[in-house]
């Protein structure tokens, strides 16, 4: 019998110059983690387990959406794949990795010795929906940029954004720590790199502008993998105490910030 690459024994496959490990379900491209949602890793994980073959849509969205479910399967799938993509750097037009088999389904192009290995050897474990979940991370990571311009008030507005985030839902969010995000930024890497790097699935940048004891402080929530806004709001402030403003706003956003994930999880679950 064949001995199966001792990454695939481990549960590692790699396809180009991407690793997936099949038990934490963690994507990394030579060695950098790259953000993968829940859908798209069942995508990829079912496309793995049959490598040159048709997955046909019908099959992908039982997958997805247990029976019962209401949903526009259609256009869901479609945006899913689409997020796969995305995180494969991949083409629709030029297919590297997931090529649209029209009307029929989806097929996995770009496997090599250690996919056929381990999905040969646990051909009787077949992985799906339930197997899935176990594998997906439980909690969503978020980076906060630091606010900018940098002074003291955005620097403080920061940090209790920081603060007010990682208490308001610390089992469903982590939040990334300040001094590994400002680490990446010094580096020179914009938002949607930042957000590759460092494996967060959202952003949160923020401007502050003044005029005079006037203060307008602009947040948003960015979803890191397509680089799409998910929230964004103005908020219009006296300043007459920097350190309860601070609090107030940045409990604002983090308040919004959550409720808009929670949403966003709810429609593509």
């Amino acid at each position: 019998m064949e001995t199966i690459p001792h990454a695939a024994s481990a549960g590692i496959v790699r396809f180009g110059t991407f690793e997936l490990n099949l038990v934490d379900g963690e994507l990394r491209k030579r060695g950098l983690r790259i953000a993968l949602q829940e859908q798209p890793l069942r995508i990829l994980m079912a496309l793995l387990e049959r490598p040159g073959d048709v997955v046909g849509r019908e099959e992908l969205c039982r997958r997805l959406w247990p029976h019962g479910t209401f949903v526009d399967f259609e256009h869901s799938l479609n945006a899913a794949v689409r997020r796969l993509r995305v995180a494969l750097g991949d083409e629709a037009d030029v297919p590297r990795f997931v090529e649209t088999v029209h009307k029929r389904g989806y097929r996995f192009l770009a496997f090599g010795p250690s996919v056929r290995d381990y999905f040969a050897d646990h051909r009787h474990e077949r992985v799906g929906p339930v197997a899935i979940a176990t594998v997906v991370r439980s909690r969503g990571r978020i980076a906060v940029l630091p606010f900018d311009p940098c002074d003291g008030f955005t620097d403080g507005l920061t940090e209790e954004a920081i603060t007010q985030l990682t208490q308001a839902c610390p089992h469903t969010i982590g939040v990334i720590a300040r001094t590994t995000v400002e680490r990446a930024q010094r580096e020179g890497r914009g938002a949607t790199n930042i957000g590759r790097v460092l494996g967060a699935d959202y952003l949160v940048e923020g401007h502050v502008r003044r005029d005079g004891n006037r203060v307008r402080i602009t947040a948003q929530l960015i979803e890191s993998q397509d680089d799409t806004h998910l929230w964004a709001k103005t908020f219009d402030r006296v300043l007459t105490d920097a350190l309860s403003l601070q609090a107030e706003v940045a409990a604002e956003i983090a308040k919004a910030v959550i409720d808009a994930l929670v949403t966003t999880r709810r429609a593509s679950a």
